[in-house]
C-alpha cells in the first residue's frame, strides 16, 4: 500500500499549475483530492461536481470539500443543459450505445464548466479505481462463486475496456474543449502494482462476515487521513449519483418513449441491434 500511495504523489506531484478535478465525493476522487492538498496549493485545485440539486453525487462532494478544505463548484444539471450536451456528443460522433450516453453527460458537463467557465486546463479524474481495486459489486459474486482465477480476468477484461472505449471517448471529449486529462488509477505504475496484489487484498471479508470492496483503497483512504465517512462511503455509479438517469428518463418520457433505450435508438438514429444489445434502462 505505502508503494500506491507513494506513486499516486509522485504522479499527481508532477503538475504544480492551477488543476482541475471532476469530484463526486467519492473514494477514487477523495484519494486523489487528499494527495493533491498535500502537493498542491489549494487554491491551486480547482473541483466540479455534476449533479442534480440535491442529488448524492453533489452532497457528498459538499461534504468531502469541506473535510478537504478545498472549493467547489457545482454544475447542476438542468434538461436544457443535458439537451444542449447531447446535441454536441451527437455531433463528435462518439456515442454508441444508450449506457454510454449517460456517463458521457456528466464527465462532458464537467469538462466544460471547468474549460469554458474555470479556465482549466488540466483535470484530474479517478477512472479505473474500481477495475483495478475491486469495485464493482457483480466481483463480489464472481468472488464467491467462480474464484480468484476468474475474477482477475474478468477485471483485467474490464480494465482493457474501460482503456479501449471510455477513456478514448473521454479524450475526445477533452480534445473539442481544449484540455488534457490525468488518470493516476491508469498510470502503468499504479496498475502494475494493483495487479501484484492478491484478489484478495481488494475484497475481503470481516470478522462479521461482511464483504468490503476496495478494501486497499478505503485503507489508504484512512491513513491518508480521510474520514471513515468518506473512506467507507459505498460505490454509487456516476451516471445514478449525479442523477443524469433520472433526467434522461424524464426526457424520454417527455418525447413518449417508454425508455431512455427507445429514446436513444430514435435520437441517435441507431439499427436494432446496436441498441437491443443493451438492457433497457
Amino acid at each position: 500500500m505505502k508503494i500506491i500511495e507513494n506513486q499516486l504523489k509522485k504522479i499527481i506531484g508532477e503538475q504544480h499549475n492551477s488543476v482541475g478535478l471532476l469530484y463526486s465525493g467519492g473514494l477514487d476522487s477523495s484519494i486523489i483530492a487528499k494527495i493533491m492538498t498535500t502537493l498542491i496549493r489549494p487554491s491551486s485545485i480547482i473541483a466540479v461536481s455534476v449533479g442534480l440539486q440535491d442529488s448524492y453525487d453533489l452532497n457528498s462532494a459538499a461534504f468531502g470539500a469541506r473535510e478537504l478544505g478545498i472549493s467547489l463548484n457545482t454544475c447542476i444539471l438542468t434538461m436544457e443543459l443535458v439537451l444542449e450536451a447531447i446535441e454536441i456528443l451527437k455531433q463528435m460522433n462518439i456515442i454508441y450505445h444508450p449506457v454510454a450516453l449517460t456517463i458521457a453527460i456528466p464527465i462532458f458537463l464537467g469538462m466544460q464548466t471547468l474549460a469554458k467557465n474555470l479556465n482549466v486546463k488540466i483535470v484530474f479524474l479517478g477512472q479505473g479505481a474500481d477495475e483495478l481495486f475491486g469495485g464493482y459489486q457483480r466481483y463480489v459474486h464472481l468472488y464467491k462463486n467462480e474464484g480468484f482465477e476468474t475474477l482477475r480476468k474478468v477485471m483485467t477484461s474490464d480494465l482493457h475496456t474501460l482503456q479501449e472505449d471510455q477513456i478514448i471517448r473521454e479524450h475526445k471529449m477533452a480534445q473539442y474543449l481544449g484540455l488534457d486529462l490525468i488518470y493516476p488509477f491508469l498510470d502503468p505504475r499504479i496498475i502494475k502494482r494493483a495487479n501484484f496484489y492478491p484478489i484478495t487484498t481488494h475484497i475481503i471479508y470481516t470478522s462479521q462476515g461482511e464483504i468490503i470492496r476496495k478494501a486497499l483503497l478505503r485503507e489508504l483512504a484512512k491513513k491518508l487521513g480521510l474520514s471513515e465517512s468518506i473512506a467507507d462511503r459505498p460505490k454509487k455509479a456516476i451516471q445514478y449519483g449525479s442523477g443524469t438517469i433520472r433526467l434522461l428518463k424524464r426526457i424520454a418520457k417527455f418525447n413518449n418513449y417508454r425508455s431512455i433505450s427507445d429514446w436513444f435508438q430514435a435520437c441517435f438514429q441507431l439499427d436494432d441491434i446496436s441498441v437491443n444489445r443493451i438492457e433497457k434502462i
